[in-house]
């Protein structure tokens, strides 16, 4: 039996597009698209034998996407316009731009099959030289005024984002600030109870038992305060990073040590490779050590209870210097993996997750790659992630790089 020919659709009606695909489909394989662009994307992975697109898209027209299929294919693929429009303009117009025969809507389910393969066998409708210089010409013009009005729109759209940056980060900058005064006032107070709770043997131990919990919480909300501070102030290229010279080495194991007890209680170990952890390079070090803690913060909720090594990793790589944190963990959708260090973003489901810093799938802000994102910028370097993908069961594991310059260098 004979391989079917591959006819791609390209319609943003979804009853249109249901139709077409049954009265094609006993005859050639059918694939669709909703749009020019997701038509575009299907024409990369796989060339079929005719592209069948309507004229009237919603993200580009016909005639801009039949140009777009000559300049990846060339001549072999011949496109067929339909659309429901039959002025001659409008079928002069798809015939210039690279479509080499028109379908007029409404389609004739009785003739279409033997239509297509008219198209397939060399059936061609050409213009005369003249008519085809002057479609060409409206066409552009046309595009060009298309295009000037996307880039229009797209100045407008970018200017109300700035705006709106903006004002997240005073919004953020201002919470934090009216929230400090009255945390630490607590804070304080809560720490002077629990002492007197402890010193008083006539107490039920339960009571200090709670205070040294609500101290423990007020201590989580100054974490989370100083993070959206940082965040805020280096959004807004307000935080003045003071460089001097500091071991690298030094930073990661005081990141490391400040997660000594979760690591125990979730039996999860550390294991440290490489051999620059004796280098100097020039950094904040308050920031470069936020950024290691948080890349630890996150190896660990990403690890399952007892599911093996996290490695933090310090060499060079083509004479900068490489940091590298490696879990064993659930890993990362390869669709997710470019979100990650934007803020507030989160590929944990928030129905499922919980707020911690240690715990397995614990929740936080959003905040946290932001940061080290932001810290890593700051020191002239990069940071990137790689996994193979997400996997509760076998655990495919992540591994977050960051490249620092060497005394004087950068990492670009």
């Amino acid at each position: 039996m004979a391989e079917k020919r591959t006819v791609l659709y390209i319609e943003d009606d979804a009853h249109a597009r249901n139709l077409v695909r049954k009265i094609l489909q006993k005859e050639f394989e059918v694939l669709t698209a909703q749009n020019a662009l997701e038509g575009l994307d299907i024409l990369q992975q796989r060339m079929p034998d005719l592209v069948l697109t309507d004229l009237n898209l919603p993200d580009l027209s016909g005639e801009v996407i039949a140009a777009r299929i000559r300049a990846l294919a060339g001549d072999d693929i011949p496109i067929v316009a339909m659309t429901a429009h039959s002025e001659k303009q409008v079928r002069e117009r798809a015939l210039a731009a690279g479509c080499i025969g028109y379908i007029t809507k409404p389609i004739d389910s009785r003739t279409l099959v033997a239509t297509i393969q008219d198209f397939l066998g060399g059936r061609t409708e050409r213009l005369d030289d003249v008519d085809q210089r002057r479609a060409t010409k409206e066409m552009h013009a046309d595009i060009t005024s298309q295009l000037e009005r996307t880039v229009r729109k797209l100045q407008e759209d970018n200017a109300e984002l700035r705006n709106l940056e903006r004002a997240k980060t005073a919004f953020l900058t201002q919470v934090s600030h009216e929230l400090r005064t009255p945390l630490t006032v607590l804070s304080g107070y809560i720490q002077m109870l629990r002492q007197q709770l402890q010193a008083d043997p006539n107490v039920n131990p339960s009571y200090a038992d709670l205070a040294t919990m609500a101290v423990a919480g007020v201590q989580r909300l100054h974490t989370v305060m100083n993070e959206v501070v940082v965040m805020a102030r280096l959004a807004a290229n307000q935080v003045d990073a003071f460089m001097a010279p500091v071991s690298v080495g030094v930073l990661a194991q005081e990141a490391l040590e400040e997660y000594a007890p979760a690591l125990a209680r979730r039996n999860l170990r550390i294991e440290t490779s490489g051999d620059c952890w004796e280098t100097i390079i020039m950094a904040d070090a308050t920031l470069l050590r936020l950024a290691f803690s948080n890349l630890i913060s996150n190896a660990i909720k990403a690890t399952p209870d007892g599911g093996g090594a996290i490695i933090f990793h310090i060499g060079t790589q083509a004479d900068i210097l490489h940091v590298c944190v490696r879990d064993q963990g659930i890993g990362i959708h390869p669709d997710h993996l470019r979100l990650l260090f934007k803020p507030f973003y989160t590929s944990i489901d928030v129905n499922r997750g919980r707020t911690s810093k240690t715990d397995f799938m614990g929740m936080g802000m959003g905040i946290g790659l932001t940061i080290v994102s932001r810290v890593v910028e700051a020191h002239n370097g990069r940071v990137w992630a790689e996994s193979s993908g997400y996997d509760e069961e076998t655990c495919p594991g992540a591994t977050f790089h960051i490249l620092l310059p060497s005394l004087g260098g950068t990492a670009d």
